[in-house]
């Protein structure tokens, strides 16, 4: 093995980019706006716990909601957010309890507007493809918005939720 493909497959180290997942950590607070169709959004609140994991590579978060009788009684999620130094993109991965589907999304920082736009897609009932597309911008040290829109069969989007963080 040359010296060039040696350097290729050593691990990397965190890059500059990582450094962004920092001012997420810590405990936050979250009120949750959800669509689901027509009619009035459902909603909801909980804590979400973000850490620095694995060598500062990976941003790990863990969300918990408050009790609710609505759809989504004791809702759990779990994801991990990075930068992948080879694509030059960012990607987040999330699990919850409200579906069997791993979730995947990958995208790019806009440091002008301090904006993440991640773009995945999901499996609907039956089997479809729908485009998913989240937007996450810092306001400030204390507050954050993670924004979710999802693309019909028709091939417009609209919005299905909205996150809004505040330090707890």
């Amino acid at each position: 093995m040359s010296e060039q493909q040696e350097m290729d497959c050593a691990p990397a180290g965190p890059a500059e980019e990582h450094e962004l997942f920092k001012q997420f950590i810590g405990k936050w607070k979250a009120k949750v706006t959800m669509w689901m169709g027509p009619g009035d959004p459902m909603e909801s609140t909980g804590t979400m716990v973000n850490m620095i994991d694995l060598d500062g590579r990976y941003l790990k978060q863990d969300y918990k909601g408050d009790a609710t009788d609505g759809p989504f009684p004791n809702f759990e999620g779990r994801g991990f957010w990075g930068f992948n130094n080879v694509t030059g993109k960012y990607e987040g991965f999330w699990i919850d309890n409200a579906s069997n589907q791993m979730a995947t999304e990958f995208g790019d920082y806009d440091k002008a507007t301090k904006t993440w736009t991640m773009l995945g897609e999901m499996a609907m009932p039956g089997g479809a493809k729908c485009g998913k597309r989240s937007v996450i911008t810092v306001v400030n040290d204390d507050e954050h918005t993670m924004e979710m829109f999802f693309q019909g069969p028709d091939g417009n989007e609209s919005k299905g939720m909205h996150i809004q963080y505040t330090r707890a």
